[in-house]
């Protein structure tokens, strides 16, 4: 995996993430898959780990009104945000996500995304995972899947230019991140973090395939021609190691 920003400090961390413009999340299609693998969660208890400004909590709020919902970020001003915003129904905390000040078993859903490749540490958040969710309870994490940019993600130091490593390259790679930490993640990877962190894979999703088409001017037409299809045909042949975003239920592991 490659990683960027791993050597700051957890303030200096903090610190950039308050100072940092504030960019909207993936939007409602991403909502929308997110959801549909969480299943029904009325009159659950649910925490979104790094929820950032709250979007996913306002969706959740708007789809579920009796679920209990609460929200932690790192970044104090992003809770304040989402205090200010759709978030506001829930319980909001600014605390990190590789420690969470929550007992044991206490949610029923636990959702993770996009979160995981910004922690220097998120083994350990996998595990505060297994350890927060109720016997019966699922994990919805999504991560960035470098595999997805196949083959540019291990050719990075050979792709020219600013703007081609923009286009060829996924946007938590070192040569083209603007986040203080990142870590680029393969799908190997991904399953491999989340069997160590205590957690068994359910469900597996994905969304956007071969993710630098679409960012290409000449092949962005065939692309939006392609893409529904890609997206319905490539998970039936085993292709979702291709997807730039993974989606994930999982249960605590038994072993």
């Amino acid at each position: 995996m490659l990683k960027t920003g791993h050597g700051l400090s957890d303030a200096d961390i903090r610190a950039r993430y308050d100072a940092a413009p504030h960019r909207a999340g993936l939007g409602p299609e991403f909502l929308a898959r997110v959801l549909a693998l969480a299943g029904d969660l009325d009159a659950l208890t649910v925490l979104d780990l790094g929820c950032g400004q709250g979007e996913l909590l306002a969706a959740i709020a708007r789809r579920s009104p009796r679920a209990r919902l609460l929200g932690l970020d790192a970044s104090t001003v992003r809770v304040h945000t989402a205090l200010r915003g759709g978030g506001a129904r829930a319980t909001l905390v600014a605390a990190s996500a590789e420690a969470p000040p929550f007992r044991a078993g206490s949610f029923d859903r636990v959702f993770c995304t996009e979160t995981l490749e910004h922690l220097k540490l998120p083994e350990r958040c996998v595990g505060e995972i297994a350890r927060l969710l109720a016997p019966d309870g699922r994990a919805i994490l999504t991560v960035p899947n470098a595999t997805g940019f196949a083959p540019f993600h291990r050719l990075g130091a050979l792709v020219p230019g600013r703007w081609l490593r923009s286009r060829l390259l996924p946007y938590e790679h070192p040569l083209n991140t603007d986040q203080p930490i990142d870590t680029c993640f393969t799908y190997g990877e991904i399953a491999g973090l989340v069997r160590r962190g205590g957690l068994e894979i359910e469900a597996l999703a994905g969304w956007r395939y071969f993710r630098y088409l679409e960012m290409l001017p000449v092949a962005r037409a065939v692309y939006g021609w392609c893409a529904p299809a890609l997206e319905t045909w490539l998970p039936r042949l085993g292709g979702v190691r291709f997807a730039y975003n993974l989606l994930l239920r999982c249960r605590r592991s038994e072993a």
